[in-house]
């Protein structure tokens, strides 16, 4: 099934507001089962990490729910050659701490039979570690990254 950008868009607009919405069972509707998650930031040591698979998006996005609370919205969407591409606007907020972190990413979106099969994000890496060090009580270099982290382009 192909679609055309209308119908990618109102996909992508649902997602965002099932997660927004904190409601991840609507949204993971529309994920194909063997949806492959990458995303620059956000692996253990700061770099990509790769989700493949919907139970393990799911409880990775479940985590998530657990500490931080968001709202996404596309505020661009193009679908060329059957590529989504997106930039969200973006704002989190930690739950305990209530520290909050806002900004905006890009996404490649390839859809299958009405679903998305694979989706990779884009974020200001340098930002996005900085707010989880903050979050967990580490030191925040006031130049940059920490010495042991390299400096990740966007």
């Amino acid at each position: 099934m192909t679609l055309d950008e209308l119908s990618a868009r109102g996909i992508l607009d649902v997602v965002n507001a099932a997660w927004s919405e904190g409601d991840l069972d609507r949204m993971l509707r529309y994920y194909a089962d063997d949806v492959v998650y990458w995303c620059n930031a956000g692996g253990p040591d700061g770099g990509p990490l790769t989700i493949s698979g919907k139970a393990a998006l799911a409880e990775f996005l479940r985590s998530t729910q657990a500490v931080a609370e968001s709202v996404c919205v596309a505020e661009y969407f193009r679908l060329i050659d059957g590529v989504g591409r997106s930039r969200v606007e973006a704002f989190i907020r930690h739950k305990q701490t209530g520290h909050t972190l806002s900004g905006s990413y890009r996404q490649l979106i390839t859809f299958r039979d009405g679903k998305i099969a694979r989706v990779e994000e884009f974020h200001d890496a340098a930002k996005f570690a900085a707010f989880w060090r903050l979050i967990r009580g580490e030191p925040i270099a006031a130049d940059g990254p920490a010495e042991s982290e390299p400096a990740t382009e966007v």
